[in-house]
């Protein structure tokens, strides 16, 4: 995924208009039942009951939609487990709720597991497709339960005991209703801004580079999708005993489609946005319906009004700031206008002097082969690089030198010959291995988290090198040990006093600067650099050329680069690619006098 987007992609970072919008809505739904209760409004109790029970299935189903980025037409099936959960223990006698909610949790649990470590190694149509799937062969297995009431459904035999409580009361369910949501909330707050979060939303927007940063970014999807899952249950469990009863109807797809309009609507990626769609959706079906029997008609239209105002749903209309990245709390405290330098210990010592040397490294490739049909991008490629030595790999357009690269970084499995690093055969090892090993790679499109700051983005590289990612509570913004490595490595590539500019914002050079901070953030051993000045300016390639000199000493370089004159002056070898084979190796002074290189690309700068 490209970095090109535009400013306009990024999200609103002005103060929230309505900051007290949250509170007066968790106000309401507090009042409203209280009133409900003292009035004895059975109907409007059990409708702020649905709405609370409906908002936490959102609340799940946000956290891989809108942070995951997983679009699952599926997500009833767990509510609808968490309603048989509780309606057949209760047939053969089982009320205890926590024995209950033990079930609906293991139920769900496995469930999307299994469910998800299928769907999520497809992407797009094909796994909203999967999840469909999946969500209707278990409608299909509940329909063909005839001993709990197969397609007619089941009646509760008894509502959930909690403490002596019986959820099937009004009052009793709609408090713990209202408790599960708050938790639900709060919970979605501190996760999305923890290590776990961080990497989640990451994947979502650019899984590719988070890859190359070292993260295994499958297994986060997975867990986001099964505790998803377990919190979708939760909610089945508690609409049981709302409805006190259990349809395979739940499991359809137009409750699974009835909760993704609640989580748009209400806008996707928001902590609160599940609340206000499962609410807004709900209430105007009410009112509409004693207005017209067409109701229909006019919902629509609304929805696409909601859409249309704002493409981050209510949250956006009610804080202008509705991206959960402008809503993580600003670093230790302090304004995200903050200068980075507050965070910082810098007594006159600049990073790059106290930057430890990688011990020697030596990456040898062998006779690589990639073939496109009848297409060789790569023949018998041969390279050796070793630390404190540049190897340059110029040539002309379609020659090979990105799909060289892809083969080295492992995102681009070769069809023969090997590659090794310091010994040890890397062929086959997946990109996350090769980058967590010391192989870190630019790319020839600028490739960075656009909607994240330039602090942020190099958090996540350094993130990725320490490891212990699942830590799902702890603001990442509060760890100096994520935060100072990263403020070092942007000093390094010269965006220090741009620690806190979204990326998006930052210019084409800057973006590039940030791509290589992230690069170094990861203590490599060998740097794959791909275009590093492409679109630059020339003052820009200027620095960028200075700042490769610099590091020059600290890693086995491979410099992919079509500006001739950087090549020249920082390369100590130089391979020549057309048509995927080399044609030639040797010094720069090898490569400017050889003939057959002049004809078939040097020629061509001249």
């Amino acid at each position: 995924m490209s970095s090109t987007h535009q400013a306009a992609d990024l999200p609103d970072t002005k103060p929230s208009r309505l900051r007290w919008v949250p509170i007066v809505v968790l106000a309401l739904f507090i009042l409203l039942p209280a009133y409900a209760i003292s009035a004895d409004q059975a109907f409007l109790l059990a409708l702020l009951s649905r709405i609370i029970i409906l908002a936490i299935a959102a609340v799940a189903l946000n956290l891989v939609l809108g942070y995951g980025g997983m679009v699952s037409f599926g997500h009833a099936l767990f509510l609808g487990l968490g309603v048989y959960s509780a309606a057949i223990p209760a047939v053969h006698g089982i009320t205890n709720g926590l024995l209950q909610l033990f079930i609906t949790l293991v139920a769900c649990g496995l469930t999307g597991l299994i469910t998800g470590a299928i769907a999520l190694r497809t992407r797009g149509i094909a796994f909203i497709m999967i999840t469909l799937a999946f969500a209707q062969m278990f409608y299909f297995v509940f329909v063909s339960l005839s001993p709990y009431g197969g397609d007619d459904g089941l009646r509760l035999a008894a509502g959930s005991q909690v403490g002596g409580l019986d959820l099937t009361h009004g009052a009793t369910l709609y408090g713990v209703s209202f408790i599960v949501l708050l938790l639900a909330l709060y919970g979605t707050f501190q996760l999305v801004g923890s290590r776990f979060g961080m990497v989640l939303q990451g994947s979502r927007i650019n899984e590719t580079r988070m890859r190359a940063l070292g993260f295994p970014t499958l297994r986060y999807r997975l867990a986001a999708y099964v505790i998803s899952a377990m919190l979708c249950g939760v909610a089945g469990l508690l609409y049981a005993n709302l409805t006190q009863f259990a349809a395979p109807s739940y499991m359809s797809w137009a409750m699974s489609g009835e909760l993704i309009v609640m989580v748009v609507l209400g806008g996707m990626g928001s902590v609160m946005g599940p609340l206000y769609g499962a609410a807004a959706l709900l209430l105007t079906e009410e009112v509409l319906k004693g207005i017209t029997e067409h109701w229909m008609i006019i919902l629509g239209p609304a929805i696409v009004a909601v859409a249309v105002a704002s493409r981050h749903g209510i949250a956006g209309l009610v804080s202008g700031a509705p991206d959960s990245v402008s809503r993580r709390p600003a670093f230790d405290g302090a304004s995200a206008d903050t200068d980075a330098t507050d965070s910082i210990n810098t007594e006159g010592t600049h990073p790059a002097a106290v930057a430890t040397k990688a011990s020697p490294t030596r990456l040898t490739v062998r006779g690589l082969v990639k073939r496109y049909g009848g297409l060789l991008a790569t023949d018998e490629v041969e390279l050796q690089l070793e630390t404190g030595r540049i190897h340059a790999v110029i040539g002309p357009n379609g020659a090979g030198k990105s799909t060289l690269i892809g083969q080295l970084s492992g995102e681009i499995v070769p069809d023969a010959g090997t590659i090794e690093l310091n010994g040890q055969d890397i062929t086959r090892l997946p990109v996350h291995v090769r980058s967590l090993s010391g192989l870190k790679r630019s790319y020839q499109i600028t490739s960075v988290l656009p909607h994240f700051t330039a602090l942020e983005n190099v958090m996540l590289a350094v993130q990725a090198h320490q490891g212990h990612s699942f830590r799902f509570w702890q603001p990442v913004h509060r760890q100096a040990e994520l935060r100072e490595p990263a403020l070092q490595a942007l000093q390094e590539a010269g965006l220090y006093e741009h620690a806190h500019t979204p990326a998006a914002s930052l210019a084409h050079g800057q973006q590039r600067q940030l791509e290589l901070a992230m690069v170094l953030a990861g203590r490599p051993r060998v740097l794959l650099l791909d275009e590093p000045m492409a679109g630059m300016s020339l003052a820009e390639s200027q620095q960028m050329t200075e700042l490769l000199a610099r590091l020059r000493e600290r890693y086995a370089m491979l410099l992919v680069e079509h500006d001739m004159e950087a090549v020249f002056s920082l390369a100590d070898q130089v391979s020549v690619l057309v048509y995927g084979r080399c044609i030639a190796t040797g010094s720069p002074q090898d490569i400017r006098g050889n003939t057959e290189v002049q004809v078939a690309y040097l020629g061509e700068e001249e």
